[in-house]
């Protein structure tokens, strides 16, 4: 059984949860989802179910937090998301394409998928620009440069471009780290746990910073957390059970 959102927005199966964190006021008509999931289950080989029947949505700007023990499937979904997972069935959609549903899967690159993992994996060996530059790669050169040194500007880190990763304290890799996600020019970003390495000052004003920079895209995000704080500040909560 589910349910559907006022907004056209969430509709989620008993599998799991969904609560909101702010009051939402219904627009005249639902805005298209940027992000559709549809009866999606996922197992790691013939072992246990990780994920059971799961549906939802994420329209424009809308920030869905992803809470639940241990062990339930919070990042294996966002790896289904991106497309580093296959489904065993159901469907996925980005902005009304349908990514991965049967046989039909749509590689990662393909997707406009952004994602920031928790220990935010920049390259060693690159500067925080040739991070950025990096996921830019099928631009020219000389256009590469410039996007990259844009994408740093918009997240406070133009005077590091040249700064090697380990030289940067973690909120600046963090910062690098979203610049290089916001590369992709994405529809959708997933975040992991990306907060919860900082100080409590730090996180929370890195987060408001981030999620208002998302908001203000139009970027459907979704955070993956064990915080109840960062769970708060997203617009609505998806709770899933634990795995069985």
């Amino acid at each position: 059984m589910a349910r559907e959102d006022d907004r056209g927005g969430a509709a989620i199966t008993t599998t799991a949860t969904i609560t909101r964190s702010r009051p939402v006021v219904p627009p005249a008509e639902p805005p298209p989802a940027r992000l559709e999931v549809r009866d999606l289950r996922f197992a790691y080989g013939r072992g246990r179910e990780i994920l059971g029947g799961l549906s939802f949505r994420v329209v424009p700007g809308a920030v869905l937090a992803i809470v639940g023990p241990s062990g339930c499937g919070k990042t294996t979904l966002l790896r289904l998301i991106a497309g580093l997972e296959r489904p065993a069935s159901g469907s996925i959609a980005l902005d009304g394409r349908e990514v991965a549903r049967g046989r039909s899967f749509v590689p990662p690159h393909r997707r406009r998928v952004g994602v920031v993992f928790q220990d935010y994996a920049l390259f060693p060996t690159m500067s925080a620009a040739g991070n950025v530059r990096f996921a830019l790669r099928e631009l020219p050169r000389r256009q590469r440069r410039g996007r990259a040194a844009e994408l740093l500007e918009q997240v406070g880190m133009g005077d590091k471009a040249s700064a090697m990763p380990h030289t940067l304290s973690g909120g600046q890799q963090q910062r690098v780290a979203l610049a290089r996600a916001l590369a992709q020019d994405p529809v959708v970003m997933l975040l992991d746990e990306p907060f919860c390495n900082l100080d409590a000052g730090l996180r929370s004003s890195l987060r408001g910073e981030t999620l208002a920079m998302l908001r203000k895209r139009g970027v459907a995000t979704m955070l993956v957390t064990h915080d109840a704080t960062d769970a708060a500040a997203a617009d609505e909560q998806l709770t899933l059970p634990t795995a069985t």
